[in-house]
């Protein structure tokens, strides 16, 4: 069978998460303990009694909850129990199983117990990964723009010559690039609906796993080509000559101007994600193609 790298990253990414999801065990965090790590649990029996100083993530089994945490409290197929002293510092996130909650405990975000297809669309809006958004710089945006800066340098570490060719592409039928990554933006949600509604039963679970990996690597990809063309487009016309890395460079602190431009920003960032999603479904479909 020939190598095929971007899945293989793919199986990797996605095995890596249920690997690292402590499974079928018991974990306490007893009043008066703080625990400064996230909890990412696999059909474990969660009770938190103490302060979780990050998010809990939990797959089946169940959780009580009758003190803090400070980050987002997420759980599929479980039982989920939320007592009336309890503080989430964040969203709270049930997608099957059970949710009883308390009178009097505290969640500073949004609260979301899907049971209908409304309350699908509802989430899948919201944890939509990656939705651009403008208004100016918090922390929060800041260090999200490095975690990009960062992760297109590795994908041009890792596949120089993919990235380069897939910017090469932006400019030849862009439109069609632009068509391809609404389609697949569209049938990511419609798969995102699906595996949310499998999840009821344990079996989308690790489908809507791959799936948010696959779209994650895809954006990843694609993100990567759209910074290489804008970077190297400027370098073009200031007559400058530099290495690729600089292109990514650019094109993230180009992305990132946008951020500032109330209104029209949001569509442009979006349409710049559209052409990275087009892109790098164009490309992996090309080089299926050329393997076949």
């Amino acid at each position: 069978m020939k190598n095929k790298p971007l899945l293989l990253i793919l199986l990797l990414a996605a095995g890596g998460v249920l690997l690292s999801a402590a499974g079928g065990k018991e974990i306490t965090v007893a009043a008066g303990e703080t625990r400064a790590e996230a909890i990412n649990a696999f059909r474990a029996r969660l009770a938190v009694s103490g302060r979780v100083v990050e998010s809990v993530f939990l797959l089946g089994g169940s959780l009580r909850l009758d003190g803090e945490v400070t980050g987002d409290v997420i759980c599929i197929a479980a039982d989920v129990e939320i007592a009336g002293t309890a503080l989430i510092g964040r969203d709270l996130i049930v997608i099957g199983g059970s949710l009883n909650r308390a009178e009097g405990s505290r969640i500073a975000g949004r609260v979301y117990d899907v049971r209908s297809h409304q309350d699908m669309k509802q989430v899948a809006v919201s944890v939509l990964p990656f939705l651009p958004e403008t208004g100016g710089m918090t922390f929060f945006k800041v260090i999200k723009i490095f975690f990009w800066l960062i992760l297109a340098l590795l994908a041009l570490a890792v596949f120089p010559a993919q990235v380069a060719q897939a910017s090469a592409m932006l400019s030849r039928q862009p439109w069609r690039h632009l068509g391809r990554g609404a389609a697949a933006l569209l049938l990511f949600l419609l798969l995102l609906l699906a595996f949310l509604l499998l999840s009821f039963v344990l079996i989308g679970i690790p489908l809507l796993i791959v799936l948010m990996a696959a779209y994650f690597l895809l954006l990843i990809f694609g993100r990567a080509a759209v910074y290489h063309f804008i970077g190297e487009r400027a370098c073009a016309a200031l007559r400058l000559r530099a290495n690729p890395a600089f292109f990514i460079v650019l094109g993230v602190a180009a992305y990132t101007l946008l951020k500032f431009i109330p209104g029209a920003g949001v569509i442009l960032l979006v349409i710049l994600d559209l052409f990275a999603v087009g892109v790098g479904v164009e490309f992996i479909l090309r080089k299926r193609k050329s393997l076949a």
